[in-house]
């Protein structure tokens, strides 16, 4: 039977814990997941953090457009193989998968490549009441250790949405996948390695939300940032955590049950601090789904 670990700090981890991963057309077990308990979390945040010191936080933007070029080419080499692991795990057919999943999960690295290897800094003068003025300017660094929670609808495509520009800017990430999808995450630990990836900068951990992994990583004083793809409610932790007590870096997507509720929202997202970040980002990716389903589905 296929075992499906952890990846943390460049190595394949099991712990004692595992979980049936089955498959949504039949519901037979087609695998088991190691489940990552809060030793293992805090393992992977370390190992993000000492990255963020090593060999990875030394590199030029242009060394990091060239490693996640190369992490784009070698998924694509695989195309196969996460083709087979994305349509075990969701159960979609291989026409949209091949045609949309595997090539935009591949193609995600490449874009905020290209992005971030053009992205200009800020400089401007101003005045000041003593008329000697100032000069202004920005400069750009990464924020740490980011967290990524993905959803089971697109694995592989939401996850290198978050993971590539995290990664194209210097940070290290934890992806927590969803207990339902752990296999395209796993799989692109493999390719991590094959091209080089410093150890430490790509780490995955498999499990549940509360009392599991995703508790333990949204929870972490040792991370940075949080990007969130998933259903979340009114005493969602995430929110209490994030944006109620750190006030930190909060990326996420709201369901429809808290669209429809919008004041329970208001009361986390309406916030003073210039420190919170929220992005609250459209559900349209089930729509391209349905899109496409009918676009093939109308031509056979």
């Amino acid at each position: 039977m296929k075992e499906i670990k952890n990846f943390i700090n460049g190595e394949f981890v099991a712990t004692g814990k595992w979980f049936d991963k089955r498959s949504p057309l039949d519901n037979t077990v087609i695998g088991r997941v190691s489940e990552a308990g809060k030793a293992e979390v805090d393992a992977a945040v370390e190992a993000a953090q000492a990255a963020l010191k090593g060999p990875w936080g030394k590199m030029t933007v242009a060394e990091r457009v060239d490693l996640l070029n190369a992490v784009a080419d070698e998924i694509n080499n695989r195309f196969e193989e996460f083709l087979e692991a994305e349509c075990a795990d969701t159960g979609k057919p291989r026409a949209l998968a091949s045609h949309i999943d595997i090539p935009r999960g591949a193609a995600n690295f490449k874009v905020f490549a290209d992005v971030v290897k053009n992205v200009p800094t800020e400089f401007f003068e101003m005045s000041t009441p003593d008329g000697k003025g100032a000069i202004n300017y920005g400069y750009r660094r990464p924020v740490g250790v980011v967290g990524v929670i993905c959803p089971w609808n697109l694995p592989l495509l939401l996850m290198t949405w978050k993971v590539g520009p995290a990664l194209a800017c210097g940070n290290t990430v934890v992806v927590k996948p969803s207990e339902e999808t752990p296999q395209t995450a796993a799989l692109l630990g493999e390719v991590m390695n094959k091209v080089g990836m410093p150890k430490g900068v790509y780490n995955v951990v498999h499990g549940f939300g509360p009392g599991s992994a995703g508790e333990f990583l949204t929870t972490h004083p040792g991370v940075d940032a949080i990007t969130f793809t998933a259903g979340i409610g009114e005493n969602s932790p995430i929110l209490r955590t994030w944006v109620c007590e750190r006030l930190a870096f909060l990326g996420i997507k709201l369901d429809e049950e808290v669209n429809r509720t919008r004041s329970k929202a208001d009361r986390f997202i309406s916030t003073p601090d210039s420190r919170v970040a929220v992005a609250v980002i459209p559900t349209n990716e089930e729509l391209m789904i349905a899109r496409e389903t009918q676009r093939l589905t109308a031509g056979n």
